[in-house]
């Protein structure tokens, strides 16, 4: 018999913890409301060979509990907090996004794609 063990919602509150945990502060903005959250940001790298030519581009990406923003769609606000490492230096500025595509992992967390606005 299989045992099946899931993240609880303090695992998932402590994935996204800024100060212990891998998370950034970040506020959601719709239609004026503002919504204070933590994250996952990623903004990768990607490079890519197109018919012969390279493309070199970044992907930002934010990693979130879906019950903190429930109604998020395409063309609202992200504002990323600075992204420190542990000794608290700036590794990146707080930057304002635009959530471009809203992708929902059916487990709890969404996948926001993002461009830099």
């Amino acid at each position: 018999m299989s045992t099946f063990l899931l993240e609880t919602e303090s695992d998932m509150l402590a994935y996204l913890d800024p100060e212990y945990g891998h998370g950034v502060s970040a506020t959601h903005i719709k239609n004026s409301t503002e919504t204070k959250l933590n994250i996952i940001f990623n903004d990768e790298y990607i490079e890519e060979d197109i018919l012969g030519e390279s493309l070199e581009a970044t992907n930002p990406t934010a990693h979130c509990r879906f019950i903190d923003i429930p109604n998020v769609s395409q063309g609202d606000s992200l504002n990323v907090a600075d992204v420190k490492d542990v000794n608290g230096n700036i590794l990146k500025s707080a930057t304002n996004f635009t959530i471009i595509n809203v992708q929902n992992d059916r487990t709890g967390f969404l996948v926001l794609e993002l461009e830099k606005v």
